[in-house]
C-alpha cells in the first residue's frame, strides 16, 4: 500500500512511489496501490482486471460499485466507472 498518511490525513506519495505503483482513487481519496516491481509486477490490465472483478463488492470486499480513477506517476492511465447496467467500464488513456 501507499505511504503513511499524513497530519491531514491525506496519502503522502514521495515521487517514487508515484513512479513506482499504480494508485487508485474514488471521490473519498485514496483506495489502493498496485506496485510495478516484484512479487506483484502489476500491469495496467492486471489492475484493471482486479478493479473489474472487485467492483461491486461491499464491507471491504470491494470497491463499492463507486467511480475510480487510476495514475501512474502524474498522468491517469485508466478510469472505471459504473455504466447503465452497474457493471464496471474501463477507459484507458494511452501513447
Amino acid at each position: 500500500m501507499g505511504d503513511d498518511p499524513g497530519p491531514s490525513g491525506k496519502i503522502q506519495e514521495s515521487w517514487e512511489f508515484r513512479r513506482d505503483h499504480y494508485r487508485v482513487y474514488d471521490e473519498n481519496g485514496f483506495l489502493s496501490s498496485f506496485a510495478l516491481a516484484p512479487p506483484s509486477n502489476a500491469t495496467l490490465l492486471g489492475v484493471l482486471a482486479d478493479l473489474c472483478e472487485h467492483f461491486q463488492g461491499t464491507l471491504g470486499t470491494g470497491y463499492e460499485s463507486k467511480d475510480m480513477v487510476v495514475l501512474l506517476g502524474p498522468r491517469i492511465v485508466a478510469v472505471v466507472r459504473g455504466g447503465v447496467d452497474g457493471r464496471p467500464e474501463v477507459t484507458t488513456f494511452g501513447d
